[in-house]
């Protein structure tokens, strides 16, 4: 038997390697004012929500990453959120599976985050970040809604992250009751089911510039 033929069934690291980088790949052809202006959608999307229009005794929490490269700017939901008085958790990122937060309570804190673009050289971009504390992982329990990056999301939740397992880690502290959004292109939300491993976290929804659909 040759033990040249390819692997019709590669191990699941070596698969989604292969899809980020198709997907990467197919992100470059955006543009910044195509992220901007998906980023509007995706924001009158969310902040749509029954939950946004609750009566509340205490401020609402939302943790939210902080768009870089060729996601989809997350300015519009920050800026909306912070001018609605809503307290936002934004990542700290740290080495390996690390991550913290910080909390920002006002526009001007947001207005201070300046993001760079990936410049597409193969190397992991990072999102900018406050010039404020690091809270712990565990603050993630916080938030009563969490929006997150994904480079695709499959039709029973399934997520496809960049590989660092940041929000996987994160998420093991979020309290059940907050919905978990994902947030990537249309053509991202796929229907053909993700590879998937046992330390990765589901999301109980997709939001994409065309529509927020919460996964049954």
């Amino acid at each position: 038997m040759s033990t040249n033929q390819p692997n019709p069934n590669p191990p699941i690291d070596a698969r989604k390697r292969e899809l980020r980088h198709e997907l990467l790949a197919q992100r470059r052809h955006t543009t910044d004012a195509e992220r901007a202006a998906a980023g509007e959608r995706c924001a009158a999307s969310l902040f749509a929500l029954p939950l946004f229009s609750k009566p509340r005794t205490t401020p609402l929490t939302m943790a939210c990453h902080v768009s870089m490269g060729t996601e989809i700017s997350t300015l519009p939901i920050l800026n909306e959120a912070a001018s609605r008085g809503i307290e936002l958790l934004v990542p700290r990122l740290g080495s390996g599976r690390e991550i913290g937060w910080s909390r920002l309570t006002s526009p001007d804190e947001v207005t201070a985050l300046h993001h760079e673009h990936a410049a597409g050289d193969g190397h992991m971009p990072r999102p900018d970040e406050p010039d404020t504390g690091t809270l712990p992982a565990e603050a993630l329990a916080d938030a009563d809604i969490i929006v997150l990056p994904a480079l695709a999301v499959d039709h029973g939740g399934g997520r496809l992250g960049r590989g660092a397992g940041w929000y996987d880690h994160a998420l093991e502290y979020a309290r059940p009751a907050a919905p978990r959004i994902a947030m990537c292109w249309s053509c991202e939300f796929v229907a053909t089911p993700l590879p998937t491993q046992p330390h990765d976290m589901p999301v109980d929804a997709v939001l994409t510039p065309q529509r927020l659909v919460f996964i049954q």
